[in-house]
């Protein structure tokens, strides 16, 4: 879960801890994800134990997590309207909803999350004006971005995400080839999308805020704007292809190359050319150092104790053990900070010798270095699919560590 998703969740689950409108009833958790588990963890720290997970996925009935049974939505209706109450973390808020009503569930059902600006399900007049202004603001970045780049094939990568940006970047020229595109502008959000679009050599890269995204996409599917592809394995805002994972399986990679750009299994990805040298040797021995990379915003994190016993382990093998950071990251114990721009990576661990990272974009931008590499993941599905996130985010050539509620090596 991205951090202001994180933050958003906490806010309303803080608001109703406060009211205090979880005492005495139950509270049941709809969707399997990653999500839920983040808001299950956020309420067990709270002192709130939801009674069950609903889910309509077959494979995942009958286990738990955490103690907590995942049942079918069905189970709900042996609970009144005045006993009960429904989070949702995920997407499908206005589907889910529906399918609980349905079953007769006449209850409370909170959305805890919103995932896009503009996905307001109120027929109020004010939410219809909302939107007005949203789709105005956009159609005028839409319009300002056609003026700028007006021979240019517009790529909208609508999330904040460094392995999405990559591999829609990874995958751009063969699309271009076989579309007979000549030339395109990738749009991303923030900074770090910025460095991730650019280590690929000839991309023009505009880089927007989240609100300023969140409008553009809006107007692009308004507009029916032909001259633009929005580049994501799930496209919310078009096809909901994820539902292709309940019943078949394909890799987040294979995602991009053949269901975002429609791409032949065998197609190789083009490699970043714009990796710069890096500028700090004397941090690092070569052959001899480790890089943690133990943060992400889109992945559960296990504690700080688990990244402190891998230190150990590889300072015992005569490692110096770095730590990635950002500037408001702090190293874990026992080790040093490392900070470098995006470009710098791949050299930097490939003179480290050894790269352990929580399963995150970062590890996308580093998948081509030489070097041992070893991916943590959470012991989770995907989503709602019935597939582990260890087998959809697998990277060819590494190592995996998968950790669970034991939170072993």
């Amino acid at each position: 879960m991205e951090l202001r998703h994180k933050a958003q969740m906490a806010s309303v689950l803080d608001a109703r801890l406060d009211a205090r409108s979880f005492d005495n009833r139950s509270v049941f958790l709809f969707g399997h994800c990653n999500a839920t588990e983040e808001m299950a963890d956020y309420l067990m720290e709270h002192n709130v134990n939801p009674d069950a997970i609903l889910d309509n996925n077959t494979s995942k009935q009958g286990l738990s997590y955490k103690k907590m049974p995942i049942l079918p939505p069905e189970h709900i209706k042996r609970y009144t309207s005045e006993n009960s109450v429904v989070l949702i973390a995920a997407r499908f808020i206005a589907e889910m909803s529906a399918q609980l009503r349905m079953l007769g569930y006449g209850g409370e059902i909170v959305q805890a999350v919103e995932y896009n600006s503009f996905a307001e399900y109120s027929l109020t007049g004010e939410a219809f004006e909302r939107r007005a202004e949203r789709m105005l603001r956009g159609v005028k970045t839409l319009d300002r971005i056609k003026r700028q780049y007006p021979k240019h094939h517009m790529v909208v990568c609508p999330n904040n995400a460094l392995g999405d940006v990559y591999w829609a970047m990874a995958f751009l020229a063969p699309y271009r080839e076989k579309c007979g595109i000549q030339s395109t502008v990738s749009i991303v959000i923030g900074d770090g999308c910025r460095q991730a679009a650019e280590l690929f050599k000839g991309e023009s890269v505009i880089e927007l805020e989240l609100a300023e995204m969140d409008e553009l996409v809006q107007a692009v599917i308004f507009t029916r704007e032909d001259n633009c592809i929005i580049a994501h394995h799930d496209r919310p805002y078009t096809d909901n292809i994820i539902k292709y994972l309940d019943n078949r399986f394909l890799s987040f990679i294979d995602y991009y190359r053949m269901a975002v750009y429609g791409l032949r299994q065998d197609t190789q990805p083009t490699p970043p050319s714009r990796n710069q040298g890096f500028e700090k040797t004397e941090r690092i021995i070569k052959n001899k150092t480790l890089i943690l990379a133990p943060y992400a915003k889109s992945v559960a994190e296990p504690p700080d104790s688990f990244w402190e016993s891998i230190a150990k382990k590889w300072h015992e093998k005569g490692y110096l053990v770095l730590t990635s950071v950002n500037s408001d990251e702090n190293p874990i114990k026992g080790t040093l900070p490392l900070s470098l721009p995006l470009g710098q990576m791949v050299p930097a661990v490939e003179r480290a010798g050894a790269f352990i990272g929580l399963r995150s974009g970062l590890c996308d931008i580093v998948h081509t270095s030489r070097c041992r590499k070893i991916a943590v993941f959470p012991d989770c599905y995907y989503s709602t699919t019935p597939h582990k996130v260890a087998d959809f985010f697998a990277l060819p050539g590494w190592e995996a560590i998968v950790y669970g509620g034991s939170w072993k090596i």
